[in-house]
């Protein structure tokens, strides 16, 4: 019975809190920090991605930053050449970036630990020389749509959601479902293949698991959430630079979601807040936001000797054992009673 009502707790509780963040985050910001916090939450769905690779098959993908302008790139030139509803632009935005993620992930397959870091590392570096060379769609000719002059489009946003608070509440819907997307594939079959590969591949192919399948599976999924972003990153500025998806920047978003907790959902939103919304707070005391890069170095050498499973983790080992310190003894049974 618990196991049958744990997904509806988990839908009651997202809608309870999504409905309370709709209703005060709006009203307790301003302009500028709406804007960081839609930023948060879109690289919040992005760690999600990151979280779900390294915490259930091991494994260090570090192209979601640059999975994230694929995205943005495919909303912006659909919407300036098919015009587009902004739902269908989301959905072919992340079905698109997921058909990449799994091409990308076939050369990968055989390598883990710091070979496929190194290697999607690189595949990073790639799509950062690709932006910079093609810029992104603007209303230009050609394939691209890329044009250093003349009338520049912006994408609009959808019509129930044109300003900035009506747009955060959409992405904030939009974070919570790909969350839980990634949660109920954890809960159901791919979870329990993805959790038999990481302990031993020989092992799961043993059980009849198809490891390359599953794998692929893993890998297709995050780029979906990635696709998914870039569309909503592109919603939220309207237009985007190569500036915005550096190679760096998948290296440095990887590492804050370890510090957070790679373990748990809260470990990715807690990651993005690092990314997003700690270098805004940096900015606004008047120091400058690349601080926060050295603070995330920093923390995560205090990640890797003191706390692997992030802060998130290190949180509900605390949770866990304040409930097993409350909780009452069980009472003796006394002769002749069952236990």
């Amino acid at each position: 019975m618990k196991a049958v009502l744990y997904p509806w707790r988990a839908l009651a509780t997202t809608v309870v809190v999504v409905a309370f963040l709709s209703w005060w985050m709006p009203n307790q910001f301003g302009a500028r920090w709406l804007s960081t916090w839609i930023a948060t939450m879109v690289f919040a769905i992005a760690a999600a991605g990151i979280g779900l690779l390294y915490s259930r098959l091991g494994l260090a993908s570090l192209t979601q930053v640059a999975l994230v302008g694929v995205g943005g790139w495919v909303t912006l030139r659909i919407e300036f050449a098919l015009h587009l509803p902004f739902g269908v632009l989301v959905l072919v935005a992340g079905v698109i970036t997921a058909l990449l993620g799994a091409l990308i992930s076939l050369p990968t397959l055989r390598l883990s630990g710091l070979y496929l870091a190194l290697v999607t590392l690189m595949m990073a570096a790639g799509f950062e020389e690709v932006f910079n060379s093609s810029g992104f769609p603007n209303g230009g000719p050609g394939f691209t749509g890329y044009q250093a002059s003349g009338k520049l489009l912006r994408l609009d946003r959808p019509s129930v959601a044109r300003s900035d608070p009506a747009y955060f509440r959409l992405v904030l819907i939009i974070t919570a479902l790909c969350l839980l997307l990634v949660l109920l594939h954890d809960r159901t079959r791919p979870g329990r293949a993805w959790r038999l590969i990481s302990t031993s591949e020989e092992a799961a192919r043993a059980n009849g698991v198809n490891v390359v399948l599953y794998k692929t599976w893993a890998f297709t999924l995050a780029a979906f959430l990635c696709g998914v972003a870039g569309a909503l990153f592109a919603g939220q500025l309207r237009q985007l630079g190569p500036s915005s998806f550096q190679a760096i920047d998948s290296l440095v978003l990887f590492g804050l979601v370890l510090v957070g907790g790679a373990y748990n959902w809260v470990g990715w939103v807690l990651g993005a807040v690092l990314f997003r919304a700690f270098p805004a707070l940096l900015d606004q005391w008047g120091l400058n936001g690349q601080i926060a890069t050295m603070v995330a170095g920093a923390a995560l050498i205090l990640n890797i000797v003191a706390a692997p499973r992030g802060v998130a983790g290190e949180v509900a080992k605390v949770v866990g054992l304040f409930r097993s310190r409350s909780a009452p003894s069980p009472t003796p049974s006394g002769p002749g009673e069952e236990t």
